[in-house]
């Protein structure tokens, strides 16, 4: 199987890398165009994946990813309609926002479409990637689907009425949290201790929090409660984030990217 990508940016370039190690049987079998020829040639030279053609994509490759910013999808559906409803192209898209209803009102009915929401953490292996698909995908084609997720983190099928809310969870969030971990590091900084190493703790407390979170069966508010001794140093914290609403703030981020999420889709 032959695999294209079009759009090379910090997204794909993660998720190429994972199929091109555990999803293609080699990684030239990945071709890959993008409108910035210079780093692409870099980048696939490193990868050992081939820089391509659009047109070369669309006439060469059984599944195609659109890697594009959404406001661009449009011109490149047009494009590539023909020659994929042509050869029956599978479509996997990682663009926020579209619909598969949307993008496959540019194919012929037949035409496999499948989304995929990762998150930047695939830079690292670690992505959580939610997908689902048309009623044109086959069973064999949403378990290559999780192939592809699996190769650069884990992955969660699920209805797409919900792949907005998982997308602003697992692939906005992300953000939030360096946000957070850099307000905890500037504080530290203000507070005396070296730069360094207030990322690196703050990155690192992070880190092992999520891990004790997700592997020891324990809620959040119990885990917040062994941490806070009554009298302590942090639950005086605790009640600074909830006397400053900072619970309703993250709410209102969340909606605010759902929103968002929402305008893309229309």
């Amino acid at each position: 199987m032959k695999i294209g990508f079009i759009g090379c940016g910090n997204m794909a370039r993660p998720i190429i890398l994972g199929l091109a190690k555990s999803v293609v049987d080699k990684p030239a079998d990945i071709l890959v165009t993008d409108l910035r020829k210079d780093s692409l040639e870099e980048f696939c030279r490193e990868a050992g994946v081939c820089a391509a053609t659009q047109n070369e994509i669309v006439s060469e490759c059984d599944c195609i990813f659109l890697a594009v910013k959404p406001q661009n999808l449009p011109d490149l559906l047009g494009q590539i309609a023909d020659d994929v409803n042509r050869r029956n192209v599978f479509i996997l898209s990682i663009a926020a926002g579209k619909t598969t209803e949307y993008l496959s009102s540019f194919f012929a009915s037949h035409i496999a479409v499948a989304r995929i929401f990762p998150n930047l953490n695939a830079k690292v292996n670690a992505a959580v990637s939610a997908f689902c698909g048309n009623k044109n995908v086959t069973p064999e084609q949403m378990q290559f689907t999780r192939r592809c997720c699996e190769s650069f983190g884990s992955a969660y099928e699920v209805s797409e009425d919900i792949i907005g809310i998982f997308g602003v969870l697992g692939g906005c969030a992300p953000a939030y949290t360096f946000y957070y971990i850099r307000a905890l590091a500037k504080a530290a900084i203000a507070a005396g201790m070296d730069e360094k190493m207030a990322f690196d703790v703050a990155a690192k407390m992070t880190e092992g929090s999520a891990k004790l979170l997700s592997s020891s069966g324990e809620s959040a508010d119990s885990l917040i409660q062994k941490v806070c001794s009554p009298g302590g140093t942090t639950i005086e914290g605790i009640r600074s984030l909830e006397q400053n609403q900072v619970d309703q703030l993250l709410s209102q981020a969340f909606s605010a990217s759902l929103n968002r999420d929402i305008e893309l889709s229309k």
